[in-house]
């Protein structure tokens, strides 16, 4: 996450697979400019932040994938991004999603 943060959405599709950039579905400039439009999403320290479980299990609600409930914290876990941001030095910025979401 802290190369994606660091690094232009071509540098990235530079990188990818050239069947994933560029297919029957998109092209290698559509998906750079798709990209540069939405790298806000992946957050530098790979931290489920608070509230995005929650909206990510409302959204899926709304469209209709899930129609029972669902305990949200059998579904992530910032452990890993927490100790890779411990080994490699990285400072974790985001607030963490609790056990709720």
């Amino acid at each position: 996450m802290h190369w994606i943060n660091t690094h232009s959405a071509s540098d990235i599709a530079n990188k990818l697979p050239t069947s994933f950039v560029s297919n029957q579905l998109v092209t290698k400039a559509d998906y750079i400019q798709a990209l540069t439009e939405d790298k806000g999403q992946f957050l530098p320290d790979g931290i489920m932040p608070a509230g995005g479980p929650k909206t990510s299990l409302a959204t899926e609600k709304l469209v209709g994938n899930v129609k029972g409930s669902v305990d949200l914290s059998k579904t992530f876990t910032n452990d890993f991004a927490l100790q890779a941001n411990k080994t490699e030095g990285f400072k974790t910025t985001t607030t963490p999603a609790g056990p709720t979401g």
